[in-house]
């Protein structure tokens, strides 16, 4: 606990700097991770996902620069992509059983499989701040970093907790701290 008091102590202080808007998250996506954005259509299985709302769906980035994926993946993360390769090598896309319309958005998710390629796809409920985010392609690296940038917002619209107590919230101050965010 003792560690949580002394990162939440510099939170406190840095707290303002710490909200970010949903522009400034992309614009540090672009900078950090050379992301690049893409239509949300592309990904058809999206209209169907559980965690955003579609409609609310604002940005879609794309990560494929390999001397940015080779950092954001870890080893076991690389090792899930290499058992994918095989499996996709042995069991192949048939272009005759692809409708033509899905053959993009398939090879995207062959490129999501096989460590090619990571989405980030981002909802905003109140068009100023990222209130909902999904990684594809599996880096937790990128899923933390990103909890960081887009957690002060929400502890700022009161839709996160602040208590020192609260597992989210300590999940919260460890990724601010990991990544620098705290000066």
């Amino acid at each position: 606990m003792e560690k949580y008091e002394r990162i939440n102590k510099k939170y406190r202080y840095n707290q303002d700097k710490l909200v970010y808007t949903k522009e400034q998250v992309i614009e540090r996506l672009r900078s950090k991770f050379k992301a690049k954005e893409f239509s949300k259509e592309k990904l058809l299985d999206l209209v169907n996902d559980d965690q955003l709302e579609y409609a609310k769906i604002f940005s879609c980035l794309y990560i494929d620069d390999s001397a940015v994926l080779l950092k954001l993946f870890s080893d076991g993360e690389r090792e899930i992509h290499k058992e994918d390769i095989m499996d996709n090598r042995e069991n192949p896309l048939n272009p005759k059983k692809v409708k033509k319309k899905e053959w993009e958005y398939n090879h995207i998710l062959l490129d999501e499989q096989e460590g090619r390629r990571l989405d980030i796809i981002l909802e905003s409920q109140d068009d100023t701040y990222i209130s909902g985010f999904i990684v594809r392609g599996n880096s937790e690296k990128l899923n933390r970093y990103l909890n960081a940038l887009i957690e002060g917002a929400q502890i700022q619209l009161k839709a996160a907790s602040e208590d020192i107590n609260d597992e989210y919230f300590q999940f919260y101050l460890e990724k601010i701290e990991m990544f620098g965010f705290l000066k």
